[in-house]
């Protein structure tokens, strides 16, 4: 199959070739820069596509605007590389870089070549741009205080027509001009699908999918709430899931997910752990109360700065509940970074000291009642002699 020779704009080193006034190169491509009250432009470098008279075919293009007034597109088509300046020959190249040529005396210069004029455009047919060498200039308009953005540029310098397998009647000159147009339109549709079809193995890679497929191949290791998840994150943990996926249930499975959503290696504390205290029987009864009340409870242990807001510790909580082995009961204990009265302190994790405040009784802060004490001391006690039941 024929390949289709076309051009990129989606690095800073596409734009640093052109020039820009008003506008600022950024990570996602081009803005408008801030203290631009009116507009600003960029045009870019010239674009060879070796042949004379080529037909251009389409230009794609990702854009962050804020109506139609607020990007134009400005495409210029031409044979020739040189052109006359006030009786000074220029090469394009030299007078879209010199920087003491204001950019309407550019503009005035280029006018001659237009091709199209396009407000926002998203994709388009270039139907009138013939001719070896093709550059835009793009304005971007300040909108009631909103910088519009050029994200991502893709020119095609030519296309598979489908005007060459009709018969030879169809290609007479004066039809072929307005039936050339028509199945463009078709043209665009079979090459987004061909361009998918071509590069639909980059969607199986967690780095290079689209986020829509990321939440897709999730669901295929097992990971059912992939909304929950950052992203980046979910990228990272999809990299390497499927040899983890062989140690599925286990306490170093729990470990890396958990790591990987939080950003940092958590705590766990097993029933097998407290084991050790059994000699003391003050210590072992208060751990097991505290921490695992049988053989089959877990307790998770995360620094509050890895998951700072109620709606990470949330999902992080509902993400536990699902990897989870099916006969295990796992307790999510957030640790605040600081000593505080009545939460547990670990040495060298959380034990800091904070600065000191008044008490005060403002509906935030309460002191508990001495019969709130008193119930829940019972009802945890009641929970210690059903798990010593069971144990049983």
């Amino acid at each position: 199959m024929e390949q289709l020779a076309y051009f990129v704009f989606n690095k800073k080193k596409d734009y640093e070739s052109g020039y820009r006034k008003g506008i600022r190169i950024t990570e996602q491509g081009l803005a408008l820069e801030e203290d631009v009250q009116e507009n600003g432009v960029f045009i870019s470098r010239l674009l060879d596509s070796g042949e004379r008279g080529n037909q251009w075919h389409r230009a794609v293009i990702q854009s962050e605007g804020y109506g139609d007034d607020s990007i134009r597109f400005y495409f210029y088509c031409c044979d020739e590389d040189e052109t006359v300046v006030d009786g000074e020959i220029y090469r394009w190249e030299e007078l879209i870089q010199n920087r003491k040529i204001p950019p309407e005396k550019k503009h005035q210069a280029m006018k001659p070549y237009l091709a199209h004029i396009i407000q926002n455009p998203q994709d388009i047919l270039l139907y009138r741009a013939i001719g070896r060498y093709l550059w835009m200039e793009i304005h971007l308009f300040c909108q009631a205080g909103f910088l519009p953005k050029i994200h991502h540029m893709k020119i095609y310098a030519g296309n598979r027509s489908f005007l060459s397998y009709l018969p030879m009647i169809y290609q007479t000159k004066g039809r072929e001009d307005f039936l050339r147009r028509f199945l463009g339109l078709f043209e665009a549709v079979y090459q987004d699908f061909d361009e998918k079809i071509t590069s639909s193995t980059r969607q199986l890679d967690p780095m290079t999918a689209e986020p829509e497929f990321l939440h897709w191949m999730a669901r295929w290791v097992g990971i059912s709430n992939g909304h929950l998840w950052q992203e980046e994150k979910l990228r990272v943990l999809l990299s390497g899931i499927v040899r983890k996926n062989l140690i599925r249930g286990t306490r170093e499975y729990m470990e890396y997910v958990i790591g990987v959503f939080t950003g940092e290696r958590p705590y766990f504390l097993e029933y097998c752990d407290i084991e050790q205290y059994r000699k003391n029987e003050t210590a072992y009864r208060s751990l097991k109360q505290s921490y695992a009340y049988g053989p089959y409870e877990v307790s998770v242990f995360v620094r509050e700065q890895a998951v700072p807001s109620l709606r990470e510790q949330h999902a992080l909580k509902k993400m536990i509940e699902d990897i989870r082995p099916a006969h295990i009961r796992m307790h999510l204990i957030i640790m605040r970074q600081g000593i505080y009265l009545g939460q547990n302190v670990y040495a060298g994790v959380n034990s800091a000291l904070v600065a000191w405040e008044r008490a005060n009784l403002n509906g935030v802060a309460a002191i508990p009642s001495m019969v709130g004490m008193a119930e829940t001391g019972a009802k945890e006690e009641k929970k210690y002699e059903e798990f010593k039941e069971l144990s049983i």
